[in-house]
């Protein structure tokens, strides 16, 4: 297990933000708050969990059990939604919607190493989504692996 932080590479002064707050137990559709702050403290640190079917998952350092959830069922895989779409918040526990496959791009030229796309397991071909430099930018799914899909996830402890 390591300590992550996930920084947009389109918005690099934004980092992916968890708020586990009343999160003590599963519930169908998620709960909590994920969106971005522009600095990384401790709700934008991630334990970065390996499970023995080959995904990860994304566990708050401070929330207790919570993790990272992605629900992208409404985006049609290779589909480019305006504004993105699907809902991403936390979950008591890790199961179906929180793991995920964490895919290296291609390095282009001009581009720097280390780009991952972030794609969610219960929906193939969904990633991670971050847009806007404002604050608490949204955070969703795409059905493609576009700029705003493009992270880096930096190893912090």
């Amino acid at each position: 297990m390591s300590l992550v932080i996930i920084r947009s590479v389109a918005f690099p002064n934004r980092f992916l933000r968890l708020d586990g707050t009343g999160v003590t137990q599963p519930v169908g559709p998620g709960a909590g708050t994920v969106n971005t702050q522009s600095f990384a403290g401790s709700e934008e640190t991630f334990v970065l969990q390996r499970n023995a079917d080959g995904t990860v998952s994304f566990k708050s350092t401070i929330f207790s059990n919570v993790y990272l959830r992605m629900d992208a069922a409404t985006i049609a895989q290779g589909a480019e939604v305006p504004g993105g779409g699907g809902v991403v918040n936390t979950q008591f526990g890790a199961s179906f919607n929180e793991k995920f496959i964490i895919h290296k791009k291609e390095t282009a030229p001009g581009r720097i190493n280390g780009i991952v796309g972030i794609e969610s397991t219960v929906s193939p071909g969904r990633y991670l989504r971050l847009a806007g430099s404002a604050e608490a930018g949204v955070v969703n799914a795409q059905g493609i692996f576009g700029s705003l899909e493009e992270f880096e996830i930096l190893v912090v402890g």
